[in-house]
C-alpha cells in the first residue's frame, strides 16, 4: 500500500512539474495591449514603469513604452546611467531588452525637439513620434494605460 501511494505521489509531482514547465513557455498576456507612459526622471519611478513594460512584453503583451519629459535621459544611447537596483540593469538596458521581446519604444517628439535631440540620439528600436501616433496607440480598443 505504501508503495502504491509513493508511486501516485511521484506521478502527481511529475505531472505538476510538466505543467509548470509548460507555463514558462506560455504567453499569458498574448492579445493584451498596454501603453506605459514614462515621464518621470526619478530612477525608481521610471524603473518600475520600464520594468513592467519588459515583463509584460516577455509574457506576450503588445507593449508600447512612451518616453517623454525628464525620462528622455533613460533612452539615450550615450551618457552614464545608474542601475535600477531591483534588477541590476540601467534603464537603457531594460528598454533594450524590452525591444528584443517585441516592445515598441516611442519617444515624445515635442520633448526631444525641446532638448535638441533627434532619433539618432536614442537607443536602437526607439522611434521619435508625434503626439497623434501616441494617441492612436492609447485609444486602441482594449488598451490599458499606465503612467509613471
Amino acid at each position: 500500500m505504501k508503495h502504491i501511494f509513493l508511486t501516485i505521489l511521484a506521478l502527481a509531482t511529475i505531472s505538476l512539474s510538466a505543467a509548470d514547465v509548460a507555463d514558462i513557455d506560455a504567453k499569458p498576456l498574448a492579445g493584451k495591449k498596454m501603453v506605459i507612459v514614462v515621464s518621470s526622471g526619478v530612477i525608481e519611478k521610471a524603473g518600475m514603469g520600464i520594468t513592467l513594460g519588459l515583463s509584460a512584453s516577455k509574457k506576450g503583451a503588445d507593449v508600447t513604452i512612451v518616453i517623454g519629459a525628464k525620462a528622455l535621459k533613460f533612452a539615450l544611447k550615450k551618457g552614464e546611467q545608474k542601475q535600477f537596483l531591483p534588477i541590476h540593469l540601467t534603464h537603457k538596458e531594460i528598454l533594450q531588452k524590452a525591444v528584443k521581446h517585441g516592445a515598441h519604444i516611442q519617444i515624445c517628439g515635442m520633448c526631444a525637439k525641446a532638448l535638441g535631440l533627434t532619433g539618432k540620439d536614442f537607443i536602437k528600436g526607439a522611434e521619435v513620434v508625434k503626439s497623434l501616433k501616441i494617441f492612436t496607440k492609447i485609444y486602441e480598443d482594449g488598451t490599458k494605460v499606465l503612467s509613471f
